[in-house]
């Protein structure tokens, strides 16, 4: 469980957050929703001790998040990715990476993970490219590359900083449907910050719509859109929400 306390953060004389208060609970699927400049990004850095708040704290499992993370599995993806995707490496390799001991390079990894490793690509569409230097691959490709590398270790804890960036509309919805069963099958909480209000409410058990303050923390069918777009955007604009009722979408489409 992830317990957000009183947190405000103030970043070069700007109010970056304003006293935000929540609690994700172990095995709940969150999305971080809010415009551009919102505090998201800021807000789920400090969840993972990367900064510190100027006030206020957060505790996992009731751990500083740096203690927390210490001794548990959490995988992180940022927005810009710290992969140096000219190195002269395949697929294959960046994922087996994080399994390889100090000098041991030119150790080949045992055959479970191997396969572990492939099942993966497998999973995202991408086997058929394990081969491929990082160099030569497409965007969306890449972002593929870094979800499966994510999920490799059967993280506890899975953030996800605007995961949907170079995913094509089709692919959107296979990367949802993993996320959710990774959730049910290793109680995985996951949290999940985007701009794709419509998708993620088929999908996720809690919406968070932040602006600087925490406007909102609501299952996706007790949330009024309309009074969310004014409030986090300020304009009137449509929000389409995908459920089960859209026969004549693609999200409508199950596995």
């Amino acid at each position: 469980m992830i317990e957000i306390q009183n947190v405000s953060l103030v970043y070069d004389k700007k109010l970056v957050l304003d006293n935000i208060n929540a609690v994700i609970k172990t095995s709940e699927f969150v999305s971080i929703i809010g415009p551009n400049g919102a505090g998201k990004t800021s807000l789920i850095k400090i969840m993972l001790g990367l900064i510190k708040p100027t006030s206020g704290k957060v505790l996992i499992e009731g751990k500083e998040p740096k203690e927390y993370i210490a001794k548990n599995k959490v995988s992180y993806l940022p927005q810009q990715t710290s992969i140096n995707w000219s190195m002269p490496l395949r697929v294959i390799d960046i994922m087996l990476i994080e399994n390889l001991k100090p000098f041991s390079v030119f150790k080949k990894p045992d055959k479970h993970k191997i396969e572990h490793a492939r099942l993966m690509l497998d999973r995202f569409g991408i086997l058929d490219i394990e081969n491929k230097y990082l160099k030569e691959l497409s965007g969306g490709q890449k972002q593929r590359v870094e979800l499966g590398r994510c999920l490799l270790k059967k993280p506890q804890l899975l953030i996800l900083d605007e995961p949907n960036t170079a995913l094509d509309a089709v692919f959107n919805e296979k990367m949802y449907n993993i996320l959710v069963e990774e959730k049910q099958k290793n109680n995985t909480t996951i949290i999940l910050v985007s701009h794709d209000i419509g998708a993620v409410s088929r999908f996720v058990d809690r919406i968070m719509c932040l602006n600087v303050k925490l406007h909102c923390s609501e299952k996706p069918e007790n949330i009024d859109y309309s009074k969310l777009v004014s409030v986090l955007y300020g304009s009137d604009t449509n929000i389409v929400v995908h459920s089960n009722g859209c026969e004549s979408c693609q999200f409508y489409k199950t596995k």
